[in-house]
């Protein structure tokens, strides 16, 4: 009987204990998740020039996204992890009646003729055939990409930005890291200058 109860008795506690790390497991998982989360927006925005405001000390900031990711990472010295998500607005007057917690921090769009000059880059690059990509680049940088392939159509919009941002994320990760550069060019600029195009592409962004 003592051996019936010692064997009952350890079974019991094996169990407990895988049950306990696979509460930790799962636990570890959702915070990585989590975690990824909130650098992929950050970096989003980042890229689309998206204003993060960040309350700090009860003050609210206005940063980049480049700083927010900083303050997000855990491997950087600056990681904060009172925040705890990214919500995406229309602009902030939408932020202001949202009346968010501080540990949300919250990103709109920056002025609209550079956002409009943002997505006419946009739209310039997810247009190019695979023969201008090897005309204009040189070897070809990536596969021909279009916006239905990511779920969008013509003409991507600002609230395109905000309402489907993971589909707009997905089309500008799909593109060469100097086509992106390029854009964000083009977007201070007001959009590419069609008639310089063939001399701005000269120089040849080879990746």
């Amino acid at each position: 009987m003592k051996k019936f109860v010692y064997v009952c008795t350890v079974l019991l506690l094996l169990i407990f204990a895988i049950s306990t790390l696979s509460a930790c497991s799962a636990n570890d998982y959702e915070e990585e998740e989590r975690i990824m989360d909130l650098l992929t927006k950050s970096r989003y925005g980042d890229g689309m020039r998206f204003e993060f405001r960040i309350v700090i000390d009860e003050e609210a900031r206005i940063w980049g996204g480049s700083v927010v990711s900083m303050i997000l990472d855990p491997r950087i010295h600056f990681h904060n992890p009172f925040y705890t998500d990214i919500i995406f607005v229309h602009n902030e007057a939408e932020a202001d009646a949202l009346n968010l917690p501080d540990n949300i921090i919250v990103a709109w769009p920056r002025d609209a003729e550079w956002t409009e000059g943002l997505i006419a880059g946009i739209h310039w690059t997810a247009n190019r055939s695979e023969g201008e990509i090897r005309q204009r680049l040189g070897l070809p940088l990536r596969d021909v990409v279009t916006l239905e392939e990511f779920g969008l159509s013509y003409p991507i919009t600002i609230e395109d930005l905000v309402d489907n941002w993971e589909k707009v994320n997905a089309l500008w990760n799909a593109f060469a890291s100097g086509e992106r550069e390029r854009i964000q060019r083009f977007a201070s600029a007001g959009g590419p200058p069609e008639a310089n195009v063939d001399s701005a592409d000269s120089g040849g962004d080879s990746e």
